[in-house]
């Protein structure tokens, strides 16, 4: 009935409180009923807005930037809710959105003072980081980089062709091909070699 509710064409964005007046549910049953809206919002079938209005999921996108955090899961800042706390990302609905990216979310959670807001990344909308700075890996006639940057999580996988003729430990400059996806790593190519991990001064050209 909540869903029907909420779809209906003439139906405007309502809090728990309002939701619970329009539908007559009593005093004793509204943290019940609260419960039933956080799932419907966990589960994606219904939207929360930032000042805690329930209505269709679609309704309820918002657009921010990602800061990844190196234990997988991440934070999302508002475009114009700079001053406004951030929403929680948690690592499995991260996606393939990488530090800096920004990005589209559906809200899951509002805040209640003990929780922060949470929610879903759906969209990458613009990608940061168009070239990566890491330490090469060979394996065989392909390689990859580990990112100097911790937030950037994935390594990036570098085809047959396309190291440069680096080495196993080159510090290198690699410029991003393919984002990949969910069964994929970023894919790229190495277009410059700065220098290997046991040269003097290396790691100081890589943030220049």
């Amino acid at each position: 009935m909540i869903i029907e509710l909420v779809n209906d064409k003439i139906y405007v964005p309502m809090k728990a409180k309002e939701l619970c007046m329009l539908m007559g549910i009593p005093k004793a049953e509204r943290s019940d009923f609260q419960e039933v809206l956080d799932r419907l919002v966990s589960s994606g079938k219904i939207g929360v807005s930032q000042k805690g209005k329930y209505g269709k999921r679609e309704s309820f996108t918002q657009v921010g930037t990602f800061t990844a955090n190196s234990r997988g899961f991440g934070f999302v800042t508002l475009e114009g809710h700079e001053d406004e706390e951030d929403i929680f990302i948690p690592a499995d609905y991260v996606g393939q959105a990488l530090d800096g990216d920004k990005v589209r979310i559906i809200q899951t959670r509002k805040g209640d003072g003990q929780h922060r807001s949470e929610g879903h990344i759906t969209q990458i909308l613009e990608h940061a980081n168009k070239e990566i700075v890491g330490y090469y890996h060979k394996n065989k006639n392909v390689g990859f980089v580990e990112p100097d940057n911790q937030r950037i999580l994935k390594d990036i996988f570098i085809p047959q062709g396309k190291d440069m003729r680096a080495v196993n430990g080159h510090k290198v400059v690699v410029q991003i091909l393919n984002y990949g996806d969910a069964h994929h790593k970023p894919e790229g190519r190495i277009k410059e070699i700065l220098g290997h991990a046991n040269d003097p001064g290396v790691d100081i050209l890589s943030i220049v």
